[in-house]
């Protein structure tokens, strides 16, 4: 199977897609992209921005690592698109308020451009607790509360446009649940800077989510392991993940 996917966002998409494409080919008979156009803290209203200027401010990125500077522009019309995810920053992604008109300029300039390809919007995740972003006192600095705010703007957003969502942020809650990954009782944090997800535990979770949301029905056949992690926690994310869908389902 192929599939091409571009993500228009900012360092939560980069971890995002990292090892979208290491773990689609450690199941076998995949061959997916997975870029990601990365200005790091891009809020909707600059990707709308850049599309009016076509400024080559992006960084096109594989496995989360730049290849060339690019315009969004240019990366929309350079392939043959099957997904294209958008998503808020994170410090506004539960503020409602902050997505139009920004969101309805981009949605609809993806949709003119790549016609064939299908939106969804990556659901992005709370910030881990006692994190020093600035946003976070936006949400009473509670993750629980910011988590619950996300959740709501993204499923009307979601509904406004009849896009699904790639729930990354929900399914971080969950494993934040499990001993394993919660640093309250001695478990390994899912964060690198109580904001963006860790280079092992994290980043395998949301790559994880966006294989078995966007490309297939089941994580079986899943053998990638990231440097550092060890395969009893990975495949105990990847059991979680299972479980939150068949409950989705």
């Amino acid at each position: 199977m192929n599939m091409k996917v571009l993500a228009i966002g900012n360092s939560f998409s980069q971890d995002s897609t990292a090892y979208v494409e290491e773990i689609a080919a450690s199941a076998g008979q995949y061959d997916v992209i997975a870029a990601n156009l990365y200005i790091g803290g891009c809020p909707l209203s600059h990707h709308a921005e850049n599309l009016l200027t076509n400024e080559p401010e992006y960084e096109y990125q594989r496995h989360g690592i730049g290849q060339y500077k690019t315009s969004i522009r240019q990366a929309l019309q350079s392939d043959e698109w099957d997904i294209v995810t958008l998503q808020q920053v994170s410090g506004k992604s539960g503020l409602y308020d902050t997505y139009h008109p920004y969101v309805d300029q981009v949605y609809g300039e993806v949709r003119r451009l790549c016609p064939n390809a299908r939106i969804f919007f990556n659901r992005t995740w709370a910030y881990e607790e006692g994190s020093p972003h600035p946003n976070f006192v936006d949400y009473d600095c509670d993750r629980k509360k910011m988590d619950a705010a996300i959740e709501s703007v993204y499923r009307k957003i979601s509904a406004e446009f009849s896009a699904d969502i790639i729930p990354v942020g929900n399914v971080i809650t969950v494993l934040k649940q499990l001993p394993e990954f919660d640093p309250a009782v001695g478990g390994i944090s899912l964060y690198r800077d109580a904001l963006h997800l860790s280079l092992t535990y994290g980043r395998f979770a949301a790559a994880c989510v966006w294989f078995r949301k966007l490309c297939v029905p089941s994580l079986d056949g899943v053998t990638f392991v990231p440097d550092g992690a060890e395969a009893r926690l990975t495949g105990k994310i990847i059991q979680k993940i299972e479980e939150f869908f068949r409950k989705e389902a």
